[in-house]
């Protein structure tokens, strides 16, 4: 499929994906003509991703759970370094909750 019809299947925009081609979190084969060709299983990786940026990872945070999704697991969240990347975000959360507040002027 062409880039404009993973972004509608995936809920995103044309540049939303390819951000995340420059990130290196897809990596589409390329036609002849140069066009990008996606797959249904980029589908899952990019509604992922959207899903888990929603939830303040990074992009660079979503690496565990892209490479999870790309092993053949039908859930990203079910390999050890996908449940890492979960435990360092939630640490950084608490850490911020923990801070105290700068006093006011």
């Amino acid at each position: 499929m062409l880039i404009k019809d993973l972004a509608q299947r995936a809920g995103v925009s044309v540049k939303a994906v390819r951000y995340y081609e420059s990130r290196g979190l897809i990596a589409p084969d390329r036609a002849a003509n140069g066009y990008r060709e996606y797959d249904d299983a980029d589908v899952l990786v990019v509604r992922e991703i959207r899903a888990l940026l929603s939830l303040g990872l990074t992009a660079e945070e979503t690496v565990p759970f892209v490479e999870c999704l790309r092993a053949g697991n039908d859930r990203a969240d079910v390999c050890p370094s996908s449940l890492d990347a979960y435990r360092l975000r939630i640490a950084e959360i608490d850490r911020r909750i923990e801070e105290p507040e700068p006093a006011a002027r």
